[in-house]
């Protein structure tokens, strides 16, 4: 009895909580501006996320904070040229980091520093665990079963 219960206690872990899971997370440079966008990978905005900024070699010490609006941006104002870190955090376990590159108050496309994981990777690594555990469960019971058979037959 208390296998069957262990067996659906696994199951229903594996298939009820999937929103609870994170999201991706995509940070975009809005053009023509000094700001970011911050997306989930489903293309959602992350509206109400905490932005953090930090200037050019001074990552101790925000140079600026605020709040993304509901359609996920969030403008700054940098006042040097260098690459600026902006962190976007909503606090339910989703967010990311981008570099901006600032040169003479315009962005330059600045490389990702956290990829988010595409949704079909998402789908491919629950699918295979699932499978790997049932093919563990089953080799499990096989092997119960085996000894089973052999101590019946001595």
């Amino acid at each position: 009895m208390n296998r069957i219960i262990l067996t659906i206690s696994i199951v229903f872990a594996f298939f009820v909580p999937g929103s609870l899971y994170p999201h991706g997370v995509d940070i975009l440079v809005i053009g023509g501006g000094s700001g970011v966008e911050a997306k989930y990978d489903s293309g959602d905005p992350i509206s109400h996320a905490d932005v953090t900024i930090y200037s050019p070699g001074n990552e101790e010490e925000p140079s600026q904070t605020g709040v993304t609006d509901r359609n996920g941006r969030f403008l700054f104002y940098p006042d040097m040229d260098g690459v600026w870190k902006v962190v976007v955090n909503d606090w339910t376990g989703h967010g990311g980091t981008k570099l901006i590159t600032i040169k003479d108050s315009a962005i330059v496309q600045g490389p990702e520093v956290e990829m988010p994981i595409g949704r079909k990777t998402k789908i491919l690594a629950g699918i295979s665990v699932i499978f790997g555990l049932t093919g563990i469960l089953f080799f499990v019971l096989a092997r119960r079963e085996r000894k089973r058979s052999l101590d019946a037959h001595s």
